[in-house]
């Protein structure tokens, strides 16, 4: 299942473990020739147990977070959508994070990898998902296209989950106007105003909150920047990001800041007339493409 592919720009490489759910491992630079993280590193045992949530980044596709009882409705039919995680009661995050992709495309500074999903063992309905890796110089740029193959539109989403060091002085700054869901407390049927206490647009230190919260009024944007390092990273979602979702795991090293196109439970939400879930619809053999940059500065 090791199955490592490095893609190099100047200082900076990129690592990519197709194996484990589409994965990048690593994303470094070489200062003085040391290879430094500007993500989380791949958990060595992630390989082990084929754990793309213990690397730096994972795809979410053909959804973002949880489908809340394990179904929804769609053309008037109940779908059905099996549990996937061992401590997370409602399946989360699609297929992509769980399956073997392939190689279908390589070069020094880009990848493209690829998988096809039947609709018979998780999701109720047949795709297929693109992933491609680039680097250029302090640049990382991941797309995604996903491509319905089944008889039918398909209601899906799309999203990262990338994972950062968490310092004493992080500051992670984006927009956010309205709170979808916060996994501590009941779901809710509509979003709300953000607390001020949650509020982003200025910046807030990371460390100490405890979150696992969809915002929206996202505009794709986010900066993150470690003081005590002298390091600031972006990221940019293309196009259709009006959702993000901060984890904040107590007691862990790292927090998620995850670029998201649909908010928490959106399938179930947009059937029962809710607006502005982020959902979106795809004809057969028509595809939905987005983009993620990153930069480090």
């Amino acid at each position: 299942m090791d199955n490592l592919i490095q893609i190099t720009s100047g200082r900076f490489t990129a690592t990519i473990n197709p194996s484990i759910g589409g994965s990048l491992t690593s994303w470094t630079e070489n200062v003085d020739g040391k290879e430094v993280d500007l993500m989380r590193h791949a958990l060595p045992e992630s390989v082990e147990k084929k754990a793309a949530d213990m690397t730096a980044m994972f795809p979410l596709v053909p959804y973002s977070n949880r489908i809340r009882g394990g179904s929804f409705i769609y053309w008037g039919i109940k779908r059905i959508v099996p549990k996937n995680h061992p401590f997370v009661a409602d399946p989360l995050h699609g297929e992509g994070w769980q399956r073997e992709w392939h190689v279908v495309e390589q070069s020094a500074t880009r990848v493209v990898i690829q998988f096809e999903h039947n609709g018979k063992d998780g999701f109720p309905f047949s795709y297929q998902a693109t992933e491609t890796f680039e680097v250029e110089e302090s640049k990382l740029t991941v797309s995604l296209k996903l491509t319905n193959k089944g008889g039918i539109p398909m209601p899906c989403g799309l999203g990262w989950h990338p994972f950062f060091e968490k310092d004493p002085d992080t500051i992670v700054q984006f927009k956010n106007k309205t709170l979808w869901a916060h996994e501590a407390l009941p779901p809710r049927e509509k979003p709300i105003k953000v607390p001020s206490e949650w509020a982003f647009e200025s910046g807030k230190n990371i460390n100490g909150l405890d979150l696992d919260t969809c915002f929206g009024g996202f505009d794709g944007k986010v900066e993150i920047t470690w003081p005590s390092k002298n390091r600031r990273i972006t990221m940019t979602a293309l196009h259709d990001f009006g959702h993000v979702i901060v984890w904040t795991p107590q007691g862990e090293n790292f927090f998620c800041v995850e670029p998201v196109t649909n908010a928490t439970d959106a399938f179930n939400l947009a059937s029962r007339g809710v607006i502005g879930t982020g959902i979106k619809t795809i004809e057969p053999e028509e595809s939905l493409s987005e983009k993620l940059i990153i930069e480090k500065f």
